[in-house]
């Protein structure tokens, strides 16, 4: 991940014992950890909350690296289970839908894991979206996608310089236009900004449209090939 950046991150496992109501929780120096909304304050696998002896499946936990961040950070992660009487599950039970008790002694284990921090070394803002097609006879909306590999990348606002002929509306009829999520861009993720492209006074073409953006303490060009239909 990239300081600054909150994503989605899966820990996958495998079983030496037949196990049920797992739980599993994690720390980090710095971190902010959020969990799937139905589990709400832990984790639990993917398939179901329990795993037989051989099988692998994975947790899934939200973590927003501080925008300090310089190097990777050491994870603990705290588990929680009870174990099976053995012949409860099998190796190929669907846990998804198999019924079973699950009851037997508790039982908890520490695991530690690194998760790979590395600043970018490249630009701030990278151009997703760098063509388009409009059609001549309708006035069409773009979304322009842009993605941001820094954080503090706030008040973004995107402004075009078309040809002449070509015509570029923002939203709300402003001078420019904001993201579609938030005023920031967010880090190691897309987010885009729109326009509405009038092409009627152009010819069919391909034509090259500066884009410029502009931020808190910077600012980013680059160019959006428009074709004309």
């Amino acid at each position: 991940m990239l300081p600054g950046q909150q994503g989605w991150v899966s820990a996958i496992w495998s079983a030496n014992l037949d196990v049920c109501n797992v739980q599993v929780t994690v720390t980090g120096p710095g971190l902010a950890v959020t969990y799937p909304a139905n589990t709400s304050t832990y984790t639990s696998f993917y398939n179901a909350s329990a795993l037989a002896t051989g099988n692998i499946d994975y947790t899934a936990f939200n973590v927003s690296v501080p925008a300090t961040a310089t190097s990777s950070v050491a994870l603990t992660l705290s588990v929680n289970y009870n174990q099976l009487p053995p012949g409860q599950i099998k190796k190929d039970d669907d846990l998804k839908t198999k019924k079973f008790d699950c009851k037997g002694p508790k039982g908890s284990q520490t695991v530690t894991a690194t998760l790979p921090v590395t600043p970018a070394t490249g630009a701030a803002v990278i151009l997703k979206t760098v063509s388009a097609s409009v059609p001549k006879s309708t006035p069409t909306w773009t979304n322009i996608a842009f993605r941001g590999t820094r954080p503090n990348l706030a008040n973004f606002r995107v402004t075009l310089t078309p040809p002449n002929g070509l015509s570029v509306v923002y939203p709300g009829d402003g001078t420019s236009s904001g993201l579609h999520a938030g005023t920031a861009l967010p880090v190691g993720a897309d987010d885009y900004a729109a326009v509405r492209f009038d092409a009627s006074g152009m010819a069919p073409g391909t034509y090259q449209v500066p884009v410029h953006a502009t931020y808190t303490g910077g600012s980013f060009d680059g160019d959006l090939t428009v074709t004309v239909t």
